[in-house]
């Protein structure tokens, strides 16, 4: 995409800078286009001024500089367009920037699923003209990124996330393995048993292996709390059944007295 776009632009400098020399060009103050909704086949025509904007969809459409060649010619309009779009729920970002030309739409054809624009000629007209940007705006608008630069932010974004994931789902498992990991006495302690005969004395079975050392178990935040939550509930049950218990021994003692 990317490299097409960079030799359809060299195309066209190379095809203006040669009609420049052989013909010439007189710049105007107003282009007339022709926009397509795709989805439902609408063709509209609109004129868009010099360094002004026409909105048409999600479209932005702002003409920098529009050019005609003069009478007796061969006819030819070139202008250089500026669209922007704010399709897919994304903020506004710059999906065409160079030259068209009236004869060739399909050289410089912009590439979107719904909505297309093209040129049909340069012309200067007499009315007042309204809806021209300022030269602020028209160099915020040179700061949009462009719809390469948002896939890429998008891919960035996607393999982050799912770094992350895969480092949660690692800490979850090596939390589960350190939780089901025992200390079982070695083969050789084992064999010492079985060989001496009778039973050895704790002390001495003991000496022959080290202590267990405790395990550190690494559990994210929120199961850490759950498995807190749960343990504070047992011992409340546990002390509840305790409470009932003696309440129940304290009424049946109650009740042998009065029966004594």
């Amino acid at each position: 995409m990317e490299i097409r776009t960079k030799i359809l632009s060299l195309s066209m400098a190379l095809l203006l800078g040669t009609n420049a020399a052989n013909a010439e060009q007189i710049a105007t103050n107003m282009a007339r286009m022709q926009a397509m909704d795709k989805i439902t086949g609408r063709v509209s025509i609109i004129e868009v001024p010099v360094n002004g904007e026409v909105k048409f969809g999600t479209f932005s459409v702002v003409v920098r500089s529009c050019k005609t060649n003069a009478e007796g010619e061969v006819p030819e309009n070139y202008a250089f367009v500026d669209v922007t779009d704010k399709s897919f729920d994304k903020e506004e970002f710059n999906i065409f920037k160079g030259w068209m030309l009236s004869s060739s739409p399909a050289v410089s054809a912009v590439e979107h699923p719904i909505y297309d624009v093209w040129l049909l000629k340069c012309f200067d007209t007499q009315e007042p003209i309204e809806g021209v940007l300022s030269q602020e705006q028209l160099a915020l608008r040179d700061k949009l990124p462009r719809l390469q630069e948002i896939k890429q932010m998008v891919e960035n974004q996607d393999v982050n996330t799912l770094v992350d994931e895969q480092k949660n789902t690692i800490t979850i498992k090596d939390a589960i393995y350190k939780q089901d990991t025992q200390v079982v006495p070695t083969v050789d302690v084992q064999k010492s048993i079985e060989d001496s005969g009778k039973p050895q004395n704790l002390l001495n079975i003991n000496e022959n292996f080290d202590e267990p050392t405790e395990e550190i178990v690494s559990m994210p935040a929120d199961e850490l709390e759950k498995a807190m939550q749960q343990q504070v509930q047992t011992l409340q049950k546990a002390d509840e059944q305790i409470i009932d218990d003696e309440l129940s021994a304290a009424i049946e003692a109650e009740l042998q007295q009065h029966q004594e």
